[in-house]
This record gives structure tokens, sequence and C-alpha cells, in this order.
């Protein structure tokens, strides 16, 4: 069973090593820390005690300050996105490996819905690099209703093989949208 929990500074080790598993040699990610009075939540999703995955949610109360911290999708003004008071920008998933399959990625993204509800969030937006592996999160915003927006390709993106899709890179950063039902 998966447990997913707020990140603790004691995780910071095992979350990079799932996050560099992901990514190639010269390419790094740095994990935001858990500061929920900033608006950023980290998750950790965990089995028997490993880290088997990573994922945050930053809330902002508008698109502007959305798009000037998203790391793939470079927008021109607007951001296309709905407008509405509260955003959740979905970032730093990672989920190890091993363990790719058993639904970690959906567990972690549904608690950071949750975390998003509780703090007014109304339109939730991934910023996300869609490839080839067998992990990519397309599948995973798609079956947690997102609307793709906008896509743009960057393969190429490294010198040689692409780390997820080998030598035939179809890499893009993508732009996906959920809005939160108003009841």
């Amino acid at each position: 069973m998966v447990t997913v929990r707020p990140m603790r500074e004691s995780d910071r080790e095992a979350t990079a090593a799932v996050v560099a598993t992901h990514l190639a040699d010269e390419w790094s990610y740095d994990l935001p820390r858990d500061d929920p009075t900033g608006g950023t939540f980290v998750r950790v999703a965990e089995r028997a005690g490993e880290v088997v995955g990573v994922m945050a949610l930053s809330t902002y109360a508008d698109s502007a300050a959305v798009r000037d911290a998203m790391h793939l999708f470079d927008a021109a003004d607007p951001l296309p996105v709905p407008d509405t008071p509260r955003y959740g920008l979905v970032h730093a998933g990672y989920v190890a490996p091993d363990h790719t399959g058993e639904g970690v990625g959906s567990r972690l993204l549904e608690r950071l819905h949750d975390v998003g509800d509780d703090n007014g969030v109304t339109a939730f937006v991934a910023d996300a690099w869609f490839h080839g592996g067998p992990d990519s999160p397309a599948r995973l915003l798609a079956a947690h209703g997102y609307d793709i927006v906008h896509t743009r390709s960057i393969a190429g993106h490294t010198d040689g093989p692409c780390p997820k899709c080998g030598t035939d890179c179809v890499c893009e950063a993508a732009l996906a949208v959920r809005s939160v039902a108003e009841e």
C-alpha cells in the first residue's frame, strides 16, 4: 500500500534520487520545500518505508504568477488558462521507475487535488514534460480530468539519445488545465 504524506527535510536525498532517474546526466531539478504558509505543498509517496514518488502543488492568486513559476512552458501574455481567483500549479511529479504503473502518480495527484480544494484552488495547471516513456504524464493528467491546452516540441533537448524516448525523441512541453466545478 502507498502512503502519501507531506515531504520532510529527511526525505531530500531519497526524493532527489527518484528525480535523478528521470533526467539526463546534465539535467537537474531542485524540489521545492514543503511550505504550506507560503502556498507550496510537497507530497511524497511511500511504500514499505521507501520513498517511491514526489509531487508538488504551489498556489497563486493570478495567472501571471503561474506563468512566471513554470519550468517548461514559455507562454506569451496572457496564459491560456481560465480566469479564476486561485490557481494550483502541479509540478515536480516523479515516480520511481520500478513503481511506474502502480497508481503512485494518481495517489499523489489526488492528494494534491484535495490540498488544492482545501486551499481554494479553482483551476489546476500542469506544466508538463510529455515524452515517449511509459511514465509520460500525458496519460496521468488525462485520466484526472486535465485538458491539454497547448504543446510545443522540445525534441532534441539533449545531446545524444533522449533519456525517455531513445533516438526518436517525441518530447513536448505541455500545458494542461483542470477546472474545478462550482458547487
